[in-house]
């Protein structure tokens, strides 16, 4: 049977140092208004994302990766407070549009294991190395669904370690769109 062709991203599932949910953090995202090119300065739930002088900003294959979106919000002009992962006046968008300004919560990479799904049909061993296949002006995510689009890629750049296929009755590990566990290889302690 087929695997399902449904991206997500990357999906925090396990961490090595107890339960990712306590690993939540908030920071401001960075300014993307410059990165427009197929919506590439969006952030989506799933995106990985990159320290820039103290904010976020999606993260392309071969940087090195702080985190991965779990959650994205704004204050409206004119409010007071803490809103939360969410838009108050648009509560049905889960992502952050590039020209918008907003905080992102994220899971930060170290000792965190993420599933994602291949966008092809890698067989990855245990302990093989791929690439996240966003690249720079490439779209990443969708605004429909404030899902990431990202998948698992041939090697180039030694992005993830494979660290354990998905066993599920769905997923056939020798067939496109498998699901992996995998850890960032250049990861960052969060701020």
């Amino acid at each position: 049977m087929a695997n399902l062709n449904k991206p997500f991203g990357f999906k925090p599932v396990k961490s090595l140092y107890g339960d990712f949910k306590g690993l939540i953090r908030k920071a401001p995202a960075g300014t993307r208004s410059s990165d427009t090119t197929n919506n590439h300065g969006d952030l989506y739930i799933g995106d990985p994302v990159k320290w820039s002088s103290g904010t976020l900003l999606p993260a392309n294959s071969g940087d090195t990766v702080a985190g991965v979106v779990v959650g994205v919000g704004t204050l409206p002009t004119g409010s007071m407070g803490e809103t939360g992962p969410f838009n108050p006046a648009k509560l049905e968008q889960t992502y952050l549009a590039y020209g918008d300004t907003g905080d992102v919560w994220y899971v930060p990479t170290d000792g965190v294991l993420f599933e994602i799904q291949s966008a092809s049909d890698l067989d990855l061993a245990l302990g093989a190395v791929a690439d996240m296949s966003v690249d720079s002006g490439e779209a990443h995510g969708s605004r429909t669904t404030g899902l990431s689009s990202t998948q698992l890629v041939a090697d180039a750049n030694h992005d993830v370690t494979v660290v354990e296929h998905v066993t599920a009755e769905d997923n056939d590990k020798t067939l496109a769109y498998a699901r992996y566990l995998v850890l960032f290889k250049k990861a960052v302690s969060s701020t």
